[in-house]
């Protein structure tokens, strides 16, 4: 029988070291909610996934949440790692901002959308524009929510 994947309410929460009960009482919750939350039972309202990622220290909280929840966000918030080391991070983060700009997707998308449209000729460079975006933005993530020496 498959097990079913921690979710990312619990991966913080067993990270902070706390119970379901420590948790709801600082949260102002019941236990009950936690518990639904943590197995799926229930979606966990936005108000408090913010709450409970300042308790937790978990700012990627919400985002990660979501898109656990549901993949119509996968558009919006890209898939990343949490707790990459920050030099790794960084050097993938710079890594892909130089390549957007060796590769002159500046320019060339500034002249795809003067005329207000993209064309067949320039469709290809464009999905290579926003796959190189995608990376810039994963990357961000991953450095954003790196892990920290303290």
């Amino acid at each position: 029988m498959d097990k079913k994947p921690i979710n990312i309410i619990q991966r913080a929460r067993n990270g902070k070291g706390l119970t379901q009960e420590a948790l709801a009482e600082i949260a102002g919750c019941s236990v009950d909610s936690v518990r639904a939350w943590e197995s799926g039972v229930r979606n966990c309202p936005v108000d408090m996934l913010g709450k409970l990622g300042e308790i937790l220290s978990a700012p990627w909280l919400t985002g990660v949440y979501l898109r656990e929840q549901s993949t119509s966000l996968d558009a919006l918030i890209p898939a990343f790692t949490i707790g990459r080391p920050l030099p790794e991070a960084a050097a993938e983060y710079i890594s892909n901002v130089m390549d957007f700009v060796d590769n002159k997707f500046d320019r060339a998308l500034l002249r795809m959308v003067a005329d207000g449209h993209i064309d067949d000729v320039e469709s290809e460079i464009f999905e290579r524009i926003m796959e190189t975006g995608e990376a810039i933005t994963v990357a961000y993530y991953e450095m954003r929510f790196a892990a920290r020496k303290e």
